[in-house]
């Protein structure tokens, strides 16, 4: 029979069987290691409400590799199930309720080798460190200023940099034809009076 309960690191709601109850698995959404919890067997009803059991402590058992979890993310009130992003199901979450969390993309940067110019993607973790290109085998050391997304921003700022000193030098010859018509019309007037 299938029961629920929590990563104890993200408190992300996740489903097993009891029969995998002490077995090692790990949570889909913060990949952290876990011993599955025995299953909480319901309280007697009682007239008057009391502080909730505390979960009992999971039982020592064989470790089976990461056993199959199913992520069941909880639903908000009044809408449809509010799956985390990234971690199966589509759409947003249910009735505007906010996320506990967000899942953050990690940073992939587009870096060309040297040799063959085929672009390897490569995570912000692996910058300053000499890969060998998996096309020519061509060994390089992957740096920020070789992304395509590095030359990408510096071209965007040296346009905007060309772009003000463009309007600067605008600007400055809006003030000198400024300046030399009232040279010509105090000039005009002062021979017009003399």
């Amino acid at each position: 029979m299938a029961f629920q309960f929590q990563c104890p690191q993200c408190a992300n709601v996740l489903q097993a069987e009891e029969s995998q109850a002490g077995e090692q698995s790990q949570c889909p959404l913060c990949q952290t290691l876990f011993i599955i919890p025995a299953p909480i067997a319901p309280a007697p009803a009682s007239p008057f409400p009391g502080p909730a059991a505390a979960a009992p402590a999971a039982p020592a058992g064989p470790q089976a590799p990461f056993p199959g979890v199913v992520d069941t993310s909880p639903t908000a009130p009044g809408g449809p199930q509010a799956p985390f992003p990234g971690v199966g199901g589509t759409g947003g979450g249910g009735g505007g309720a906010p996320a506990a969390f967000e899942m953050k993309e990690p940073e992939l940067l587009h870096i060309p080798c040297p040799e063959c110019k085929e672009t390897l993607e490569t995570p912000v973790e692996m910058l300053d460190q000499d890969v060998m290109c998996p096309h020519c085998e061509a060994q390089f050391r992957l740096r920020r200023r070789d992304s395509v997304e590095f030359k990408r921003k510096k071209e965007q700022l040296e346009k905007i940099k060309e772009h003000k000193v463009g309007k600067a030098w605008f600007n400055w010859a809006i003030i000198v034809v400024v300046l030399v018509l009232i040279f010509l019309l105090f000039l005009i007037f002062s021979s017009g009076s003399g």
